[in-house]
């Protein structure tokens, strides 16, 4: 088996990225409604190539997934559907882990596999939300912080 790379996104990724995004939102997150076009998606992770890092995991040049940080968060964290369950996003969260001291993220309360996910990773619950969120649904912010 080919040995899974991590690597920054460029602009060149970013159809690449909304393109994950779209189908792992469909297959893992199928309560949450679609809110904007796949243009407005290739806009919006855009954006994060001047104000975030967005890390792609491949394998032999194939996309597997990507998260994206800033600093302090992780805003996103999306896996091909068919990738999920082989430590793709566990060596994405390590890296993030490795280049900063504390994390913070939103994951959506319904979304039970995420929650598993990120307990596991050694997140734990900060508070709940009712859902003040762009999709008005209910939602938990998680931390973690690098032991001393």
């Amino acid at each position: 088996m080919d040995t899974i790379t991590l690597r920054p996104a460029s602009i060149d990724d970013i159809v690449d990225v909304a393109g994950i995004f779209a189908r792992s939102r469909a297959a893992a997150l199928p309560f949450l409604p679609v809110l904007h076009s796949g243009a407005e998606d290739i806009e919006f992770f855009g954006g994060y190539l001047d104000r975030g890092l967005i890390t792609l995991a491949e394998r032999a040049r194939v996309k597997l997934g990507f998260l994206v940080e800033t600093p302090g968060w992780i805003e996103h964290l999306y896996l091909e559907p068919a990738q999920r369950g082989q430590g793709i996003g566990k060596l994405l969260v390590d890296a993030a882990k490795h280049r900063q001291e504390h994390l913070q993220l939103w994951c959506f309360a319904d979304n039970l596999a995420g929650r598993a996910f990120y307990v596991r990773q050694g997140f734990t619950e900060i508070r709940r939300t009712d859902g003040d969120n762009e999709a008005g649904l209910p939602d938990i912010l998680f931390g973690w912080q690098r032991p001393a």
